[in-house]
Order: structure tokens, then C-alpha cells, then sequence
């Protein structure tokens, strides 16, 4: 997982080889809550959120990986810029895995209030 959060962190889309095909996906950002059912509609979210914010990662600092043969959890800050904005954020990502995969995850963020004005342009 943390190779992962560094291939995301340089745009390569690599990181999504750590999802199974078949992942299970939720997401709590405000305006694309829901649950994504698969790798493709995982990535597809991916490229909404980026597509209809704006909002570009500029940076992600992983804090911690706590992780056993079942689950991780990934302790991160990520550096987001939209509109010649900088808004740091904090999160904990949750996964279930299998056979070295994620098939399930959770998103949650330390500040949602202030995750959903700085992607809404507040």
C-alpha cells in the first residue's frame, strides 16, 4: 500500500494495481459519496473528482501504515491546490485486503467540513 500512495503521489496510475478487480469503494468526499463497485468505476471516480473540482494533488506525505495480512490502514496529508489555492488535508485510509490486494475501502477525512468548502471553492 505504501508504494501505492507513492505512485499516486507522482500521477502514475500504477497505484491502482493495489486494487482487486472487484474492489469495493467508499468514498465520503461531499458530492461523490456512494459506494463504487470495481476496479473501473474506482478509477472513473478518480477522474470525476478531478475533472469537476478542479482540485489537483500536489503532494501526499504518509504518516503511517499500520497493516496485517487482512488490513491497512494508511495515516496521510495531502497538499491540494485548486484555483491557485493550497488547502492541506488529513486522512485515514482504511482497506480490507486479500492476497496482497485491496478489496475494500474506506475514506475518511480529519476534516470533512473543511475537505467539502475547499473542493466546493469556499
Amino acid at each position: 500500500m505504501r508504494s501505492a500512495y507513492e505512485a499516486l503521489a507522482k500521477g502514475d496510475p500504477s497505484f491502482a494495481d493495489a486494487f482487486d478487480d472487484n474492489i469495493v469503494w467508499h468514498e465520503s468526499t461531499a458530492g461523490f459519496e456512494g459506494v463504487y463497485h470495481g476496479r473501473d468505476q474506482v478509477m472513473a471516480l478518480f477522474g470525476k473528482l478531478i475533472e469537476q473540482t478542479g482540485v489537483q494533488i500536489t503532494g501526499i506525505a504518509i504518516h503511517d501504515v499500520l497493516a496485517t495480512d487482512d488490513h491497512a490502514v494508511i495515516l496521510h496529508e495531502d497538499t491540494l491546490t485548486k484555483q491557485g489555492r493550497t488547502y492541506v488535508a488529513k486522512y485515514a485510509d482504511v482497506y480490507n485486503m486479500r492476497n496482497g490486494k485491496a478489496t475494500e475501502h474506506w475514506h475518511l477525512a480529519v476534516d470533512p467540513k473543511g475537505d467539502a468548502e475547499f473542493f466546493a471553492g469556499s
